[in-house]
């Protein structure tokens, strides 16, 4: 798979994106109905890290199975094709217990080595960072973030070529996010990450917005995490519906549009 994937503008139905999952996926089969998502015509975008932590981390493969779904690659899906040989689906001892321990991925351990390897090669097809063209202009996505002061032509172009900062940035940069950086991205009209979690409700710095709303923290703890969900968004829905406070288990943001007299980019 290409480092970086375009996809077609959706000419029959309505992009949605969806922060991290990290195996809540049962949280994420209610996102969908509280879209009314059709399958024959929606696509639905990942931010990555669909796995680890949660307990239904295994479906992750059931979904990327699905013609309708679309997803870049997390630091945590690249944490596993670093842990696991994908001949033998054995994995690296000493990694692994590093990231049962630290990173949610003891679920692993209960898999057979051949559903290990089918993991390995679903996710070495996954691209690092992705764009679709919408009627509102360019939407990118990927995991963390861009690099600070990189446009969105040259953070592809160095993704191609395997520019190694770039691509650790686009995996695991939490800058932005940690500094509260509104600068905007230069030519894209909106970015969608993960990764960075931000409680209560998406965080929006610029033209990016960070989706990962600890959807695994709502799974595991649903009183304690109260204020955590797994959000999904159609992807031209208005800034200020999509950092909407999360309402119970889900934070669907589906029925408002951005203004047809505001361009990408502006806040809103």
């Amino acid at each position: 798979m290409s480092p970086v994937v375009t996809l077609p503008k959706n000419t029959k139905g309505r992009d949605f994106v969806v922060g991290d999952i990290h195996g809540a996926f049962d949280l994420l089969d209610k996102a969908l109905d509280a879209v009314d998502f059709d399958p024959a015509k929606d696509r639905l975008i990942s931010v990555g890290d669909l796995i680890d932590r949660g307990k239904s981390s295994p479906r992750c493969l059931e979904y990327l199975e699905k013609p309708w779904f679309y997803a870049v690659r997390g630091n945590h899906e690249d944490i596993l094709l670093k842990m696991c040989n994908e001949k033998t689906g054995r994995l690296n001892r000493a990694k692994a217990a590093f990231n049962v321990k630290h990173n949610g991925a003891g679920w692993l351990l209960k898999e057979t080595p051949e559903f290990r390897k089918n993991l390995v090669r679903a996710f070495k097809k996954l691209p690092l960072a992705m764009e679709v063209e919408t009627d509102r202009g360019t939407v990118g996505f990927v995991h963390a973030e861009v690099p600070e002061n990189m446009d969105w032509q040259e953070f592809k172009r160095k993704l191609r070529t395997q520019d190694k900062e770039t691509v650790n940035t686009a995996l695991w940069g939490r800058r932005r996010a940690e500094q509260g950086d509104k600068t905007p991205v230069a030519g894209i009209g909106r970015i969608f990450s993960g990764h960075t979690v931000s409680e209560t409700r998406a965080l929006r710095l610029g033209n990016c917005f960070n989706l990962d709303t600890g959807a695994v923290y709502r799974e595991k703890h649903p009183v304690k995490a109260a204020g955590c969900a797994v959000t999904i968004a159609d992807i031209q829905a208005a800034g200020r519906a999509i950092t909407a406070p999360v309402r119970g288990a889900v934070n669907a943001v589906t029925k408002r549009p951005v203004p047809k007299n505001r361009p990408f980019g502006r806040s809103i």
